[in-house]
């Protein structure tokens, strides 16, 4: 893999599977929307980051977002990442599907993973698969916003498989600019 570029390098033997993920969508109603470039830029990170969920079962899930500061009513996108490290499964990676689990401060906000059917592959599923390891990137971006200052928690859990915690703070002033001001400051909190 080239590090530079998130492109196949020489000695790659499934260059499919590690190529940069695809465009991200939103649903607006009963449309589709791309995300914002912020929301593709932070996909395309995912192979570099470090915070990670953690592997069960040869999956993993992680949830992030193009930052972790905003401002009251900003827009909050997460980003959901199922990657199957494991050999022998196949990866459904057509999208966006549905997201399952996901919690907001401990309570559930997106509906519960179903029981009786696998909550990463769509019903009557016709679209293109992989055989792992893969990563997929085609779940909806769940879109949050908070009226006031303070911390909060999302993670994806869907049965044994947990993601990584992301914390989220909104601050009256994410970019550190300070009031009747131009100028950049450093955040200070």
């Amino acid at each position: 893999m080239n590090a530079a570029n998130n492109q196949p390098g020489p000695g790659d033997r499934n260059p499919q599977r590690q190529s940069r993920p695809p465009r991200l969508y939103m649903r607006v109603g009963d449309r589709l929307h791309a995300a914002p470039e912020d929301v593709q830029e932070a996909a395309r990170r995912y192979p570099l980051i470090a915070e990670k969920g953690a592997v069960h079962g040869g999956k993993r899930l992680t949830i992030l977002s193009p930052r972790t500061t905003f401002a009251p009513n900003e827009d909050i996108h997460i980003i959901h990442v199922l990657e199957v490290v494991e050999p022998g499964h196949d990866v459904h990676i057509m999208g966006p599907k549905a997201v399952y689990g996901e919690y907001l401060d401990g309570t559930l906000f997106t509906a519960p993973p179903p029981a009786d059917t696998d909550p990463f592959r769509p019903g009557l599923y016709n679209g293109a698969t992989l055989s792992s390891p893969a990563i997929d990137y085609n779940f909806d971006v769940t879109v949050y916003s908070f009226p006031a200052p303070g911390r909060h928690d999302f993670e994806w859990r869907v049965g044994a498989l947990h993601s990584n915690t992301l914390r989220i703070e909104v601050v009256e002033n994410p970019r550190g600019i300070a009031a009747g001001s131009d100028a950049a400051l450093p955040n200070r909190g």
